[in-house]
């Protein structure tokens, strides 16, 4: 109780912070080499306090007072740029990094109106980019890098329980990550063997300096993803000696530590624990996750030219049933015979050695990553449903050079070799009425050779037009067919006064997952004629950069499916509507017949934090269907046709109120097959679906309001921030699906999953 009343406090009074100048340092580099920019003029907003970067491209601004402000940059010969959001801390300085766009020089001089929005030039469509504190402070958002780009077009989730990507009509298993130029399998907690969906974040947000999110229409850099890629970039270390800080958020604990290590080196850790089980259990569930992950990033500057960052991050997760007490409710003991014993460890580490030459740079990156799943489902007659205990292995060399000529036109080539492996144990029982018409077991694994290359061009034709063209060719030896093209390009319009219009497109392929590679009956493989499943896609649209900070756009997309992938002892179900629950998909006899498309029109409005104040809007417009072997095209799982995202904020001093508003349609689900579930839920506790309605049925419209309270305090040495985050504050039941239930307090069998209910979190962070 003293403690909680010493937290209050804090909240409450106001902060003794004794005369003490803060920081902020960083470096200014040129967007298309990363070679350093000297004599560029640093300013915060704010104060008028100066600073130049000196021959590294480094600067260092001192200020008088903690808190939020504006930074910007100026150069001849360079497109101005301005950071807003910047955090001083009393504790540490705080590090913003630059990327210039060259422009031909002015006689006037430096332009007055420093944009507050980068635009990629070989990447001008669908592309949002995300700082820091844009992913810390998102009312709802758990500091989870997923969970946060919820707030964005063409972005859609699942059950309020999982932080599952659902971007413009695609799965969960059609998105790609990376951090630092290291490919991540990947990034949550509980994740969904064969698709990439999980509960948590394991990204810790503090190492982020600012991530790259491409909803579709991505260049040939990025392949083997059909809806999205996800590109992370981390902060250096504190040159200042060792700093860190503790968070308590709403579910785990965290510590992170950074320093230097030497004259031109420094590096980051943190460690995190949940404590889940803990809060589970006093609610009384039958469930217990439990999770720890770790992250490390090294960053040495060999010479000028030439930088090394080993990177690494890593989950321990353990997920354990409690069995309900005599007397619990009915849903309790539904919940306990209905999920699946799922314990999974996971790492991957990585190098990047970045060397620059004449005209640009060299990336190299070698990395590996291993994912071990472990599933049961021991069945409530006592005869086993399901295991899979299996082991992935991916080891990766990638090579890429980035070059711009004298006439400015900018090349980009690469070549990524990888072999992946899988050792897989599974077993998957016949269940009366379920899809398998006899059991299916192997114990054996498959080996893929990957092979890439790509090239890529940007040409500038004149003051107002830029095109970029790329092909991209995929080789995956283990499939009967497994080469592809892939080519892409893109083009990107000025029309004057803070106009544009851009549009993107292309060929897009993806290699069936591991665990499908794997199946095998007596030794003999039964999936390795699927060939990898391709889209084609194009998106269009105009954006308007009314000010400094604030932007409107509008784009539309379309997507073509083939080669979908669908369940050879049911040809109307598509691998594609599957992924978004726990355990594994993939894992049985497939057939490469499937087709589906996408198509939407998504509207965003954001205004960067100045004047106190932020502010998004995303309004999504959007189809999604797939096929089985029929051809018949119908509503998909992830087929919402609206979807509305509200979320903004103001700061007033050392306070900040956020809100988030989530307005959907309802989403397309599958009716139960009352007989068959009968038979399928004495076994394993769930229904089956009726494939033959597939997607009949829709949720009702949902409708939930975050609210978020922060507080910052600054003293001498070290800072503190306070926050009281709410989720679901209307208390609103929102039905995010249905259940095949024999409770009988519902006659019809059915029962409606509810989402999050009422959710207050206080936590609090300390920086030393």
């Amino acid at each position: 109780m003293r403690r909680i009343l010493l937290l209050l406090s804090m909240w409450l009074v106001t902060a003794p912070v004794s005369a003490q100048s803060v920081t902020v340092r960083g470096r200014v580099l040129d967007a298309s080499s990363l070679r350093p920019i000297q004599a560029a003029t640093l300013t915060i907003v704010e104060s008028g306090t100066q600073a130049l970067s000196d021959q590294s491209g480094r600067f260092l601004i001192t200020s008088g007072d903690p808190g939020s402000v504006s930074v910007r940059v100026d150069v001849l010969g360079y497109e101005s740029a301005l950071e807003t959001d910047v955090i001083l801390r009393t504790s540490r300085s705080t590090y913003v990094e630059f990327r210039l766009e060259r422009k031909a020089l002015e006689l006037e001089g430096i332009v007055v109106g420093a944009p507050a929005f980068r635009v990629l030039e070989a990447a001008p469509v669908s592309t949002q980019l995300l700082s820091n504190q844009e992913l810390r402070r998102t009312p709802g958002g758990l500091q989870d890098v997923s969970r946060t780009l919820l707030s964005l077009p063409g972005v859609l989730g699942g059950v309020d329980n999982r932080n599952d990507l659902l971007v413009r009509g695609g799965g969960p298993g059609e998105n790609a990550y990376y951090i630092d130029g290291i490919r991540i399998p990947q990034i949550n907690h509980f994740a969904t063997q064969g698709a990439s969906g999980g509960a948590l974040g394991l990204v810790n947000v503090d190492f982020i300096r600012e991530t790259e999110f491409f909803a579709g229409a991505f260049p040939v850099r990025y392949g083997d993803a059909l809806s999205s890629v996800l590109s992370i970039e981390n902060r250096p270390g504190s040159p200042e000696g060792v700093q860190g800080d503790f968070t308590l958020g709403a579910t785990e604990a965290a510590l992170t530590l950074d320093g230097p290590a030497g004259d031109n080196s420094n590096w980051l850790f943190s460690v995190r624990r949940s404590y889940l089980q803990f809060l589970f259990e006093a609610l009384g569930l039958p469930i217990r996750p439990d999770y720890w992950d770790t992250q490390f990033r090294f960053e040495s500057q060999i010479s000028d030219g030439d930088r090394l960052v080993l990177v690494g991050i890593g989950a321990l997760d353990n997920f354990d049933i409690v069995p309900p007490a005599i007397g619990d409710d009915f849903e309790n003991f539904e919940i306990a015979s209905r999920v699946i014993d799922n314990d999974q460890k996971s790492f991957t580490v990585g190098a990047s050695w970045r060397r620059l030459i004449e005209g640009g740079f060299v990336t190299t990156s070698v990395s590996q990553s291993r994912s071990h799943f472990s599933f049961e489902d021991p069945g409530d007659d006592g005869i086993p449903v399901l295991a899979n205990d299996s082991e992935e292995l991916d080891t990766r060399l990638t090579v890429q050079g980035d070059f711009e000529s004298r006439s400015g036109i900018t090349m980009a080539v690469g070549l990524d070799a990888s072999r992946s492996s899988v050792e897989a144990s599974v077993f998957q029982r016949s269940i009366p009425g379920g899809a398998l018409t006899e059991d299916l077991a192997w114990d054996e694994g498959v080996v893929l050779h990957k092979l890439s290359a790509f090239a890529q061009t940007t040409v500038d034709l004149g003051s107002r037009v830029k095109l970029t063209g790329g092909l991209r060719a995929d080789e995956v030896s283990t499939l009967d067919n497994g080469f592809e093209f892939s080519p892409r390009g893109s083009v990107l319009i000025d029309l004057g006064s803070g106009v544009t219009a851009q549009a993107g497109g292309g060929l897009y392929h993806q290699a069936p997952s591991l665990i499908a590679l794997s199946v095998k009956d007596n030794g003999r493989p039964l999936n390795l004629s699927l060939r990898q499943q391709r889209n084609v896609q194009v998106a269009s649209g105009v954006s308007w950069t009314v000010n400094q900070g604030f932007r409107l756009s509008a784009e539309a997309f379309w997507k073509e499916y083939s080669r979908v992938p669908l369940l050879v002892s049911d040809p109307r179900v598509s691998v594609s509507n599957l992924g978004g629950d726990y355990g594994f998909v993939g894992a049985e006899p497939l057939m490469d017949d499937g087709t589906g498309r996408a198509r939407g029109l998504e509207i965003f409005a954001q205004q960067k934090l100045l004047q106190n104040a932020y502010f998004l809007g995303a309004y999504t417009l959007s189809w999604s269907e797939f096929a089985g072997r029929d051809g018949g095209l119908r509503p998909s799982a992830w087929d919402r046709r609206h979807a509305l995202d509200l979320t903004g904020g103001y700061r007033v001093g050392s306070w900040e109120f956020g809100s988030k508003l989530r307005v959907l349609s309802g989403l397309a689900t599958t009716p139960w097959d009352i007989v068959a579930s009968e038979q399928s839920y004495a076994i394993t506790g769930r229904g089956v679906p009726d494939w033959t309605r597939l997607g009949e049925v829709r949720t009702p419209e949902y409708v939930r309001l975050d609210a978020r309270i922060e507080r910052r305090l600054d003293f001498s040495a070290w800072n503190a921030v306070l926050f009281l985050d709410v989720q679901n504050i209307l208390n609103r039941e929102n039905a995010v699906g249905f259940a095949y239930t024999e409770d009988p307090a519902f006659e019809n069998r059915i029962r409606p999953i509810d989402g999050s209910g009422l959710l207050p979190t206080f936590g609090f962070s300390i920086e030393f």
